[in-house]
């Protein structure tokens, strides 16, 4: 039982099993789904490969109907073909059923086959757009009882949804119902994490327009979800022009959070470890891929400059690596002005604050030895220190001093690389730090 799809060439005996499924000739059980769909099974082969159709068939009083309010047709069917042949043909599980179809294995205690589930529910994820993600989320949550819910799945539904940006102007399939439980989940997690705070509100905000036709109705969809906004992941102008208005808040409630402020206890700008993805502007030279996470210059071109998406601000220490997976001549890798840069200058081939890989540092016409080359394979470490408005760079780990001569690093900055000749940088998702 290594794998879960049916390979092109059953075995003649699993060729044989699977025609007894669902087969009225040599049934003797019915099992009643909850669309009243009625499917019929054999006894022995039910009870032999699950505990629980044994207890149900021949605990107690014999049955010959087994009914089950929360487990409909097609989900009880592909648990059949499990159950009789070790497989499932890949067309019979879907994005559509994966998650009726994976409740139905637990109910069932199908342990391993739930551990197969959750890997195909991955490949849909890396193959499918942002929004399955959501949607799944959404499917999880409306499925399982509150007490349920807590699951492998969720857990990495939650974590998925949580490394794509939430986007206030993107009609996504996430539920109200599942937008509040991974509001819930990740209040105070420690995992990536690509949405700031303020834009978690904007996304609920428009969320609630679209839905309501006045004030009374945006506020009546904003209640519920208030006390999973962290205000304190936020400056005092966003709070004061884009929260106050709305009359979500108690003036206790705010009065404490600008406390908090001026006593410099405030929280970083986002909820768990920020990600970000590079930005595609669609320009020649430079493909992005990997769901955003790895680019690509194409060979011929001279080295070009991408940003990240995400804008650091505020006061917090944060940290990011970027993989060499592909080295040709000079790759620079740093920080940038988001507001000012000027990708159109020819004079050089770097923008901002940046590490190159010949192991100098620079910015604009100024640069230093840093000893810190790079090459192919190696990882680079970007640590930006927010508050102090420094930042040092590490290689492989080795960790440099900061840039003592930048002086001048602005209040917001997002992650810049400049490549070309063919390399290829991503972002190592899954060790971007949070300090």
């Amino acid at each position: 039982m290594g794998q879960i799809f049916s390979s092109e060439e059953e075995t003649s005996l699993q060729s044989d099993l699977r025609q007894l499924i669902n087969d009225e000739r040599f049934y003797d059980i019915t099992l009643e789904c909850s669309d009243k769909e009625r499917i019929f099974g054999c006894k022995g082969i039910l009870a032999t490969r699950s505990e629980i159709f044994n207890e149900l068939i021949f605990t107690g009083l014999e049955k010959k109907i087994l009914s089950f309010n929360n487990i409909n047709s097609n989900s009880m069917k592909v648990i059949l073909e499990y159950l009789y042949v070790s497989e499932v043909k890949k067309e019979n599980l879907t994005v559509n059923n994966i998650i009726e179809v994976y409740h139905a294995s637990i109910h069932f205690g199908l342990i391993e086959f739930q551990s197969h589930i959750i890997n195909q529910v991955m490949e849909f994820l890396k193959s499918e757009n942002e929004d399955t993600g959501k949607k799944l989320l959404s499917e999880c949550v409306n499925k399982f009882s509150p007490e349920e819910v807590d699951n492998e799945m969720s857990r990495i539904l939650v974590d998925w949804v949580a490394m794509n940006r939430l986007e206030k102007c993107v009609d996504d399939s996430l539920s109200c119902e599942g937008l509040k439980y991974f509001l819930i989940k990740t209040f105070d997690t420690q995992k990536p994490f690509a949405t700031p705070e303020i834009e978690i509100w904007e996304y609920i905000l428009a969320r609630a327009k679209n839905g309501a036709y006045n004030q009374q109705g945006v506020q009546k969809y904003l209640n519920p979800l208030a006390d999973y906004i962290n205000l304190n992941r936020m400056d005092a102008e966003e709070i004061k022009q884009r929260i106050e208005p709305f009359n979500i808040y108690s003036d206790k409630k705010l009065k404490e959070v600008y406390f908090s402020m001026a006593v410099d206890k405030g929280l970083g700008f986002i909820r768990g470890v920020p990600i970000f993805k590079w930005k595609n502007s669609g320009g020649f030279g430079l493909k992005v891929f990997d769901g955003g996470f790895t680019v690509e210059a194409h060979e011929l071109i001279q080295p070009k400059s991408i940003l990240g998406d995400l804008i650091f601000k505020g006061r917090g220490v944060y940290e990011w690596n970027i993989l060499v997976e592909k080295l040709c001549n000079t790759i620079y890798i740093g920080i940038c002005n988001n507001i000012n840069v000027n990708f159109k200058k020819n004079d050089q081939d770097y923008h901002g604050w940046v590490l190159g890989s010949d192991g100098y540092v620079y910015h604009e016409k100024n640069y230093k030895w840093y000893d810190a080359k790079f090459k192919e394979g190696d990882k680079v470490t970007v640590r930006l220190d927010m508050k102090n408005r420094t930042c040092a760079f590490s290689v492989n780990d080795i960790r440099k001093l900061i840039v003592s001569e930048w002086k001048n690093i602005p209040s917001q900055v997002c992650p810049i690389a400049s490549l070309g000749h063919g390399s290829k940088l991503r972002v190592k998702q899954e060790l971007i730090k949070f300090c």
